[in-house]
C-alpha cells in the first residue's frame, strides 16, 4: 500500500491511470483504493474519475486480449477444444452478467477479463459489461470519498456530460427507464454551477437525440423502406394500413397528443424521486405479467391495431420512471408478439417519438427557452450516440434467448432503495 501511495503522490493522475490499468488484469489492489487515496491527497475528483474510467476500459482490453492470445492456446492444450466449446456456450449465455457483477463487486476483475478473452466473448458485449459494472462502482466510490474527505463532488462539465450521456445510451434501450435514471443521476451528481437546473430538461432531450441518431443508423435499411412507403402514400394519395410507415405514424400519435396535453404537468410535478421509484416498481410488475402471459408468443408481424395500442403504452413513458422501450416491448408481448419483434418495432417507434421531442426542443429554444452549455450538450449527445449503438445491438440479441425478468428485479430493487432512502 505504501508503494501505491508513493506512486500517486509522485505521479498524480498518471499514477492513478497506470495503477488502475494494471488492476484490471494483474494488480491485486482494487481501483477504489486509488480513488480514495487520490481524493485524500487533494487531487480533483472529477479528473480522478475520468482517468480511472479510461484506465478501466484500457486495462480490461489488455486482459481480454492476453486471455485470447495467451490463455486460449494454453487452455486448449490442457483441456481440449470440446470443453472449451462448452465453456463458450456458458459464457455466451451468462458472460455479460458475470462481467457486470464482477465490475460492481470486489471480485478480482482480472479473472473476468482473462476469462472473457479465453472464451472469445464478443468485444461489444464485453465493453458494455465493463461500462455497466465499473462506472457506477467508481462513481459511488468517488462520492463516498468526497464525503469522507469533505471535498466537493462537482464533476467537470465534460465529465457530467459523459456520465449522463452513458446513462441515456444504456437506459433508453435497456428497459429500465432513461428519464428516471437521468433524473436520479441529476439529483445525486452535483453538476457544475454553470449548469442551471432549468437547462436539464432541454439537455435530456438532446441526449435522446444521440439515441435517435443511433436508431437511424442501426435500422437504416428499414428507414429507407419507410421513406419509400411515405413517398408512395403522398404521390398516390393513398393510405395503406399494412405498411410499416402507417403503423409507425399511427403508433406515434398517442405520445404526441399526451405530450401536448400533459407534458407541462408531467415535467413540473412528476420528476420527484418517490414518484419515479413508484413508477419503476409498477413497470417492473408489468414486465413480469407480460412474461407470464407471453410465454408461448410466436407472432412477428405488428398489425395496425397492435401498433396503436403499443403507441398508447409509449405515451405512458412520458412519466419519468416508466421505460419507453420496456412499456412498448412488454405491451407487444402482451398482445402476442415475440420479444425481439416487439423490441425492433419499439425502437423504430421510439425513433419517431424522439424526433418529435427534439423538434419541439429546437422550437422551444427559438422561442426563449434556455439553451444548455454547448460543450455540455455536444459531449453528452456524442456519448449517448455511441453507447446507444452498442445497447441496441446487445439488447436485440439478448431478447432472442432471455426474458425481461432480470430487468424487473433490478427495477424493484432500485425503486425500493429510493423509497427507503427518501
Amino acid at each position: 500500500m505504501d508503494i501505491v501511495r508513493e506512486l500517486i503522490q509522485n505521479y498524480g493522475y498518471i499514477g492513478i491511470f497506470g495503477l488502475t490499468t494494471l488492476e484490471q488484469f494483474i494488480f491485486p489492489v482494487p481501483a477504489d483504493v486509488f480513488v480514495a487515496i487520490g481524493t485524500s491527497m487533494g487531487l480533483s475528483l472529477n479528473h480522478i474519475l475520468i482517468y480511472v474510467l479510461l484506465a478501466a476500459l484500457f486495462g480490461s482490453y489488455i486482459g481480454y486480449f492476453l486471455g485470447k492470445w495467451l490463455g486460449l492456446p494454453v487452455m486448449r492444450w490442457l483441456f481440449g477444444q470440446g470443453r472449451l466449446d462448452k465453456g463458450e456456450k456458458f459464457i455466451e449465455k451468462y458472460g455479460m452478467w458475470g462481467v457486470i457483477v464482477a465490475g460492481l463487486t470486489p471480485l478480482p476483475f482480472k479473472i473476468v477479463t482473462w476469462t472473457a478473452g479465453i472464451f472469445e466473448m464478443p468485444i461489444g458485449r464485453f465493453t458494455l459489461g465493463v461500462l455497466l459494472g465499473r462506472m457506477p462502482r467508481y462513481i459511488v466510490t468517488g462520492y463516498a470519498a468526497s464525503l469522507i474527505y469533505k471535498t466537493k463532488f462537482y464533476a467537470s462539465t465534460e465529465m457530467s456530460a459523459v456520465i449522463l450521456g452513458t446513462l441515456q445510451g444504456l437506459t433508453e434501450f435497456l428497459p429500465i427507464s432513461s428519464s428516471g435514471h437521468l433524473a436520479i443521476a441529476e439529483h445525486f451528481l452535483k453538476l457544475p454551477p454553470t449548469i442551471a437546473a432549468t437547462d436539464l430538461e432541454i439537455f435530456d432531450i438532446f441526449l435522446h437525440g444521440g439515441s435517435l441518431l443511433a436508431i437511424l443508423i442501426y435500422f437504416w435499411k428499414d428507414w429507407i423502406n419507410v421513406l419509400k412507403e411515405l413517398w408512395h402514400m403522398i404521390t398516390k394519395w393513398s393510405f395503406s394500413k399494412n405498411t410499416l410507415a402507417a403503423k409507425l405514424i399511427l403508433g406515434t400519435i398517442p405520445a404526441i397528443l399526451a405530450g401536448l396535453m400533459f407534458g407541462g404537468f408531467i415535467g413540473a410535478q412528476l420528476r420527484g424521486l418517490r414518484t419515479i421509484a413508484l413508477a419503476l416498481m409498477l413497470i417492473a410488475f408489468f414486465y413480469l405479467y407480460a412474461e407470464w402471459k407471453g410465454k408461448k408468443n410466436d407472432q412477428e408481424t405488428v398489425g395496425i391495431k397492435k401498433s396503436l395500442i403499443i403507441g398508447v403504452a409509449q405515451a405512458f413513458a412520458l412519466i419519468p420512471g416508466v421505460s419507453r422501450s420496456g412499456a412498448t416491448i412488454a405491451t407487444g408481448m402482451f398482445m402476442g408478439l415475440k420479444r425481439d419483434a416487439a423490441a425492433k418495432f419499439s425502437f423504430m417507434l421510439g425513433g419517431i417519438a424522439i424526433l418529435a421531442a427534439n423538434v419541439y426542443a429546437l422550437f422551444s429554444i427559438r422561442h426563449g427557452a434556455v439553451m444548455p452549455d454547448m460543450t455540455f450538450t455536444l459531449v453528452g449527445t456524442a456519448t449517448s450516440f455511441v453507447i446507444s449503438l452498442l445497447s441496441i445491438r446487445w439488447l436485440l440479441k439478448f431478447l432472442q434467448k432471455h426474458t425481461l425478468r432480470p430487468f424487473s428485479f433490478y427495477l424493484l430493487i432500485v425503486g425500493a432503495f429510493i423509497l427507503m432512502v427518501f
